[in-house]
C-alpha cells in the first residue's frame, strides 16, 4: 500500500514565513563562532542609541541557553523557559530588561538549551524551530523601533535549521535583506575565513556596510599589523572599528571604549539613511 508522504507544515518552514525587513537596520554576522558578534552587537546598539535613535535587537536563533531556575527538568522544556545570555547584554547596554520576558519573545525568539548548532540542538532537545516567533519579533520591530541590530547564530554557513531542508544563517540574511556587518579577526587564517564569507555576501547581493576587526592584542604582532592594513585593502569594505582583547569582561556589560569606538560609523551611517531619505522626499526613515 503507497502512503502519501507528509508534508512539512508551513509554519515551522522559515522560506515561507519570513520576509524582507525593509527598514533601517544592520545584520551582524561572524566568520566563525566564538567570535565577539554579541559584544561587537551591543556596542553598536549602545552607540546608535546615544545618538538619540529607539534600537531594536534580535537574535532569532540561540543555542546554549540556561534554563530559567523556576524551571524544572530540562525535557520538555520550551523556548521560553530558557534565558538569553547574549540577548540580555546587549539589552543592558539600551535600557531594555532583561528580566522581562515578553520582551525576551522579540528580542530572542528561538532558544535552545544544547550548546550545539540550532539544527542539531533541535534534534537533541526533540523540537522544531518555530519560525513563527521569528515573524513576530520581525514584525514587533517594525512597529516598535528606528533601527534594527540582528545578531546571528555562530558563523556565517551555520546550520540553522535542517527541517524541511537546509536553512543556514547565510539563508535568513538573504530573506532579511539587511546590510551585513562582518565580525572578523586578527588570527592566523582570518584573511582566507573573512574573504569567503565575504564573496558569499556578494553572490546573494547583500550590502556589505564594513567589517569590525575584533580582539586586536595590544602588542600589535606582525599578524596583527598586517591584518589591519590587508583586510581593508584586499576587500574593499571599510574597518569599522578595531577592538581590543580584554582578557576578562563584565558579563552583564561591555567596556565603554568599544561604545566610542563604534561612534563615528553610527552617526555617519545613520546620517547618511537620514539624508538619502530627505532626498526621496519623505523626511522620515
Amino acid at each position: 500500500m503507497n502512503r502519501k508522504k507528509t508534508q512539512p507544515q508551513a509554519s515551522f518552514d522559515p522560506r515561507k514565513l519570513l520576509r524582507a525587513y525593509r527598514k533601517p537596520g544592520l545584520f551582524v554576522v561572524g566568520i566563525n563562532t566564538d567570535i565577539g558578534k554579541t559584544t561587537v552587537t551591543a556596542a553598536l546598539a549602545a552607540a546608535f542609541s546615544r545618538l538619540g535613535i529607539h534600537v531594536g535587537i534580535c537574535k532569532p536563533v540561540a543555542s546554549g541557553c540556561p534554563k530559567r531556575p523556576d524551571r524544572g527538568e530540562p525535557e520538555g522544556l520550551t523556548d521560553d523557559d530558557m534565558l538569553s545570555p547574549d540577548a540580555a547584554r546587549v539589552m543592558n547596554m539600551i535600557g531594555l530588561d532583561p528580566a522581562d520576558s515578553e520582551l525576551l519573545k522579540f528580542t530572542s525568539p528561538i532558544r535552545f538549551a544544547a550548546p550545539v548548532s540550532p539544527h542539531l540542538a533541535a534534534r537533541i532537545e526533540r523540537r522544531r524551530l518555530d519560525w513563527r516567533r521569528v515573524t513576530a519579533a520581525m514584525d514587533y520591530w517594525r512597529k516598535h523601533c528606528d533601527f534594527l541590530l540582528v545578531e546571528s547564530a555562530g558563523g556565517w554557513m551555520t546550520p540553522l535549521d535542517d527541517q524541511p531542508g537546509l536553512f543556514t544563517v547565510a539563508d535568513l540574511a538573504a530573506i532579511l535583506k539587511l546590510p551585513v556587518v562582518i565580525v572578523t579577526g586578527t588570527y592566523l587564517g582570518a584573511f582566507a575565513h573573512t574573504l569567503i564569507v565575504i564573496e558569499s555576501i556578494r553572490a546573494r547581493k547583500l550590502p556589505l556596510a564594513g567589517m569590525v576587526v575584533n580582539r586586536v592584542g595590544a602588542s600589535r604582532d606582525l599578524a596583527e599589523v598586517t591584518a589591519l592594513e590587508e583586510l581593508p585593502r584586499i576587500t574593499g569594505l571599510p574597518v569599522i572599528a578595531a577592538l581590543p582583547q580584554r582578557e576578562q569582561l563584565i558579563e552583564s556589560r561591555i567596556p565603554e571604549e568599544f561604545v566610542e569606538k563604534m561612534t563615528p560609523f553610527a552617526k555617519y551611517y545613520y546620517g547618511t539613511l537620514f539624508s538619502s531619505s530627505r532626498r526621496r522626499g519623505s523626511g522620515r526613515l
